[in-house]
């Protein structure tokens, strides 16, 4: 199977995935925030924000150096060296879950608030299952089969909706959202686990170990750490803390956390792409690691088209839906979630360079741009948000941002050469920035509903016929929309195909596409690969 199918493929997995936790997840995050209130709610997140930390964090390092080198392995057949990764990987997870539930488990026993102890160790106690289950999550990226995770993500999903539904029709509060996480990452943990091994354990058992193969991992794995630890000030809502203790004002909590979780649902799409793009860019550089660089600027490409608009008429649309959701005890967020969609969406463009500099392991490049992305954040929301509150740290992640995805992205050009598509990009930018400015006009003229409707319809209008009068689309990108568009049912596949007749000219020039790509030298500076 060619890269362009297999990538398509994967997205369309994913993108299931990722569309029923989006949708459960909205219906439950506009759920508790309704019931809590922005008081309760802001102190709840405080909580739940350090305990996740310490999950996300254990989550980078053992798991990411599983997802590498089983797909490095796999990529050139060897699945006994696969296997031999997965096995240790997850006993060596396993034992870090263990003493990170622990350190925290005793900190939430001793200086947590009384009220919210309960529920804080039940938060805890989900972390070990959470740890341990990124292993086997990313075990199955390397197999560039995306689909094997789907079963426990939907279920477990199932069971987080069924909790929090019964913690708001029964008043459970904030021990009814303890219990409902440490059930979903339970029964996560349990679906997937069982058979991914059960699959792995299968393969034959015969390897031979690279020479220095442990060295490699262990570098890499405390690479991955020491930059998820600068990435968690950059992308993983650090500011929180800094709202905690420079603003008087409890309620910027509630405002900053509702206002980023409403911009990163934009990410969806740009998250399914990227990663299904990833888990063949860390196999492909077992196959032929001079095709990645052409890999990571057709990614560019596509999510251009997708995540610029989406942004732009988002932001335009942010303060109506955000009254429709949320209601009116949450009308002091207007102005952070405006600018929360444009500030957050130079993440949109992190996985393809991101997972590019960590096949060719040269994560330096990765760290180097977020702790220069990370002393801008806290530089930023540090001068911001005494008097701005909630939009000083929106800002200042905004900026910190941009400054990391934009060093990435530079390094990636200046070391292997990679072409991005500046013209589409311009044509893109303008499209969406006449889109957002329609939909603002007719939403502030319109009720909160009908603003969304009519003033996204009139956006998507003016989009789409943008995108034919400029011919953004090419002749290729029908073959790789025509995967997707096989996975849907019969009656939107026609429609969509319908759709995709009218983007695309056949006499448009052609634009490289992932199935013929042009093997691009690898011209890195002080290489050693």
């Amino acid at each position: 199977m060619t890269n362009t199918k297999t990538i398509a493929r994967n997205a369309g997995w994913y993108g299931l995935e990722n569309g029923i936790g989006f949708v459960v997840t909205l219906f439950t995050s506009i759920a508790i925030a309704r019931t809590l209130g922005p008081s309760k709610m802001g102190y709840i997140i405080y909580v739940m924000w350090i305990a996740s930390i310490v999950s996300t964090l254990g989550g980078m390092g053992i798991p990411e150096t599983t997802r590498k080198y089983m797909a490095e392995f796999l990529g050139k057949g060897d699945r006994g060296t696969a296997r031999y990764i997965y096995v240790r990987t997850l006993i060596f997870q396993m034992i870090l879950a263990t003493v990170a539930t622990g350190g925290l488990l005793i900190w939430v026993l001793r200086d947590s608030n009384t009220e919210y102890r309960v529920a804080s160790v039940l938060v805890v106690l989900s972390i070990w299952p959470a740890m341990v289950n990124f292993v086997s999550a990313q075990a199955n990226v390397a197999t560039e089969e995306l689909s094997t995770n789907l079963p426990a993500s939907i279920i477990s999903t199932f069971i987080f909706f069924l909790a929090i539904t019964a913690t708001v029709v029964l008043k459970w509060g904030v021990l009814g959202v303890g219990i409902s996480m440490l059930s979903m990452r339970a029964i996560d943990f349990l679906v997937r686990l069982i058979p991914t091994m059960k699959r792995i354990l299968a393969w034959e058992n015969v390897h031979v170990q690279p020479l220095g193969l442990p060295k490699r991992m262990m570098a890499f794995a405390w690479q991955s750490v020491t930059s998820m630890i600068l990435a968690l000030i950059v992308w993983n809502r650090s500011e929180i803390i800094l709202l905690k203790y420079l603003s008087a004002d409890i309620r910027q909590i509630a405002y900053y956390s509702v206002a980023f979780s409403m911009a990163e649902r934009l990410l969806i799409s740009s998250v399914v792409f990227g990663s299904a793009t990833g888990a063949t860019i860390f196999a492909q550089y077992g196959r032929d690691k001079s095709r990645l660089p052409a890999i990571a600027s057709s990614t560019f490409r596509y999510l251009a088209m997708t995540a610029i608009p989406l942004h732009f008429i988002s932001a335009a649309l942010a303060f109506p839906a955000l009254l429709l959701l949320y209601g009116n005890q949450y009308r002091g967020a207007a102005m952070v979630v405006t600018l929360a969609p444009l500030l957050c969406m130079p993440k949109a463009f992190m996985a393809p360079m991101q997972s590019l500099l960590q096949s060719m392991e040269r994560q330096g490049f990765v760290i180097l741009s977020t702790v220069i992305a990370g002393v801008v954040d806290l530089g930023v929301a540090s001068y911001l948000i005494p008097a701005q509150g909630a939009v000083g740290a929106c800002i200042g992640s905004g900026a910190a941002q941009v400054i990391a995805v934009g060093m990435m992205w530079g390094f990636g050009i200046y070391l292997y050469n990679v072409k991005l598509p500046w013209r589409l990009v311009t044509k893109v930018a303008f499209i969406s920035v006449l889109a957002s400015l329609t939909a603002c006009y007719i939403a502030s003229e319109l009720a909160p509903l009908w603003g969304i409707l009519l003033g996204g319809s009139a956006a998507l209008i003016v989009v789409f016929s943008l995108f034919y009068l400029m011919r953004v689309l090419e002749p290729e990108d029908r073959d790789r929309f025509n995967t997707l568009i096989r996975m849907l049912p019969k009656r939107m596949a026609r429609a969509a195909n319908g759709v995709l007749a009218l983007l695309i000219r056949p006499e448009s020039v052609s634009y490289a596409p992932f199935a013929a790509l042009p093997a691009i030298a690898v011209k890195e500076k002080g290489s050693h690969e």
